[in-house]
């Protein structure tokens, strides 16, 4: 069958069976408080239940007043049994006399026919059993009111025992049954549930660590290609390229880091340790590997008069004073030059020509540094 059309039929069944709680908050509120003529609670039970497994300590009359109980409740069933027939079309129980999944023969105490409510295939919700049913034929849903999001949950009820646990037997009995095929288009809202609900942090440290790696596996490859040019080489456009992507990647590092670090988490706390752990490593890894890339090599001008000199590409030790002094300034560069590509892209030229300014007097404030440094 096509998936949209049991995707459609996923969000109706969901519509009518688990609305949003403030849409039927009055109907739970008069359903909750019903009292039964034995002056008890009426039970819960699946529509698809014929007795109720807590017989002991019950005389007679009591049974009969269940039934009675039973048959009200019935009622309502009835019109929810409908709706789920008009928004899906069941096999007539009649047409079929085995699980068409794992081929067990249906009896009506230990192998009860169930609806698919979204195929409407008839198929049994016995356990797992090898070799004929490595996993359930059927299975249960439920959607929480509140976050709407989408849980499996187990049958209530095996072989005659009830479970136990409140909680899961709310679950059972609230459940809406879908076969064994039908079970990917659940899945797969599932996942796009997750997805949706996955924490900023996540996302964003994600996002950092594999721009990280990025980087890592494109400074050799920079590097290999500077080794190519000689000393009288103009840089070739595909260094100048090949810098200015890293550079451009470098900044969008440096903004990962700092997003991170301005996630609102308390003082103190282990978010709050990791975030400024992240924020650590980014700046070290910054100035371990921003600062080679600062500068392409320059041809020498030459005095016709002289000999040639051979040019050498002033070499700055990472951990020297010098690097650490300029470690500002090289930031400030990549962040102004990613700016300026910004400001260019909106067609915000004004602002482009400032952050170009601006930029001309940072790269001029390195190379005066970088003069004096190797002298």
């Amino acid at each position: 069958m096509e998936r949209t059309k049991l995707e459609r039929r996923l969000e109706k069944l969901i519509a009518l069976h688990f609305p949003v709680e403030n849409s039927v908050e009055k109907g739970v509120s008069a359903r909750k408080d019903e009292v039964g003529v034995n002056g008890r609670g009426m039970e819960k039970r699946r529509a698809s239940s014929f007795f109720n497994l807590d017989l002991k300590n019950m005389d007679a009359g009591e049974l009969w007043k269940g039934v009675l109980q039973s048959q009200m409740i019935q009622g309502s069933n009835g019109d929810t049994r409908a709706a789920e027939q008009r928004i899906t079309p069941w096999q007539d129980d009649a047409a079929v006399s085995k699980c068409p999944l794992c081929i067990a023969s249906f009896h009506p105490l230990t192998n009860r026919k169930h609806h698919c409510r979204l195929c409407g295939t008839i198929i049994c919700s016995l356990p797992p059993k090898l070799p004929q049913r490595q996993s359930p034929c059927s299975v249960l849903f439920v959607v929480d009111a509140k976050t709407r999001r989408i849980e499996e949950v187990g049958e209530g009820v095996d072989y005659g025992v009830r479970r136990a646990g409140a909680g899961e037997e709310e679950k059972f009995l609230r459940g809406v049954r879908i076969c064994r095929s039908c079970r990917p288009v659940l899945t797969r809202q599932q996942y796009w549930q997750e997805m949706a609900s996955v924490p900023p942090f996540v996302r964003l440290y994600d996002a950092f660590i594999s721009l990280e790696k990025e980087i890592e596996d494109a400074i050799p490859q920079f590097q290999d290609l500077l080794l190519t040019l000689s000393n009288d080489d103009q840089p070739t456009k595909e260094a100048s390229a090949a810098r200015k992507r890293l550079l451009d990647a470098f900044a969008q590092y440096d903004a990962f880091a700092k997003r991170i670090r301005a996630i609102p988490c308390n003082t103190g706390s282990s978010q709050n340790h990791v975030q400024l752990a992240v924020l650590s490593r980014a700046n070290l890894f910054l100035q371990k590997h921003m600062f080679p890339l600062q500068s392409l090599p320059k041809p020498k001008k030459r005095d016709s008069t002289s000999s040639p000199v051979p040019f050498e590409t002033p070499l700055v030790d990472p951990d020297s004073d010098l690097a650490h002094t300029l470690q500002p300034l090289l930031e400030q560069e990549a962040l102004l030059e990613s700016f300026v590509g910004e400001a260019m892209a909106h067609r915000k030229f004004e602002d482009a020509k400032t952050l170009k300014a601006n930029l001309a007097e940072i790269r001029a404030e390195i190379d005066r540094m970088l003069g004096d440094g190797v002298r």
